[in-house]
């Protein structure tokens, strides 16, 4: 069974873009270990926000969500923790391909707030 972490799609232009949220509580296994005391969300866990949100936009018009995995991430940005209680929008839009994968420029926010900024590709899984 595939790993969910971003609880709806809210947007999608298919081949595009797409809008995901992701409501973060305490009872999230991660929040347990990172950090004893101070809990905040892995930077990891916002790229993996990222790729599900790239898979949905490419999944309708591509062929399924587990055909796409993550290839490279460059220029990965992190301004603010996010913590238990705080609901993360997940912005991806296409930016452009190279050499078969599908590049995607990234935006996580907090309300308005931009906490995290990437570009990342993701390539279908038997090129890989």
């Amino acid at each position: 069974m595939p790993y969910v972490f971003v609880d709806r799609i809210l947007e999608s232009v298919p081949g595009e873009r797409a809008v995901g949220i992701k409501a973060l509580s305490l009872g999230e296994e991660f929040f347990q270990d990172h950090f004893p005391g101070m809990p905040v969300l892995p930077g990891a866990m916002i790229l993996e926000g990222f790729v599900q949100t790239a898979r949905h936009c490419l999944a309708e018009l591509e062929g399924g969500h587990d055909q796409w995995i993550l290839d490279a991430v460059e220029h990965v940005k992190f301004n603010r923790f996010a913590t238990p209680g705080m609901q993360i929008r997940l912005e991806v839009e296409r930016d452009r391909e190279e050499d078969g994968a599908v590049w995607f420029k990234g935006r996580a926010l907090l309300e308005e707030e931009t906490i995290c900024q990437a570009k990342l590709a993701v390539r279908p899984r038997e090129r890989a």
